[in-house]
């Protein structure tokens, strides 16, 4: 084999194996579910909204702490002076990060002064928005946190 046949068949292989590696990750890309992220667009399109309602919070500058410990989410809540929350409506709207993207959606009852608690499942990692309604102010709480 002449030397400027060996190069021509180094360039065809590579070609052929930078093909064959295209193929194997645009199929592993397609394999599994969804990643998308839910709410993506709805969320995007109402950025404005979210500002306003990070204002409104740093306004009433009320402090709140969430677990969910096998599948009870129990939140507690204080407001600016320290005092606990009382007589509010407290509702919890998450989704897990698994592959099934479970949702986790439900009121919470108040179970001592402060706290509101209520079995609404959840494992591993998931994202939160807690919404608290009390009087004529509302407070939106949204995180990520590990449910055990």
């Amino acid at each position: 084999m002449s030397s400027g046949a060996k190069w021509i068949a180094i360039v065809v292989a590579m070609l052929l194996g930078n093909v064959l590696a295209m193929v194997v990750l645009i199929g592993e890309a397609h394999h599994g579910g969804s990643r998308v992220l839910p709410g993506y667009y709805e969320r995007a399109v109402h950025y404005d909204d979210q500002l306003d309602e990070e204002t409104r919070n740093r306004a009433l500058a009320w402090r709140v702490d969430v677990k969910i410990h096998d599948g009870v989410a129990t939140v507690t809540a204080h407001d600016s002076t320290g005092a606990a929350i009382e007589h509010a409506h407290v509702h919890l709207d998450g989704v897990e990060r698994a592959r099934t993207a479970r949702p986790i959606v439900g009121d919470l009852v108040a179970t001592t002064t402060g706290e509101y608690s209520a079995r609404l499942g959840g494992a591993g990692w998931v994202d939160l928005a807690i919404t608290i309604d009390r009087g004529g102010d509302r407070y939106v709480h949204k995180l990520a946190l590990e449910a055990r």
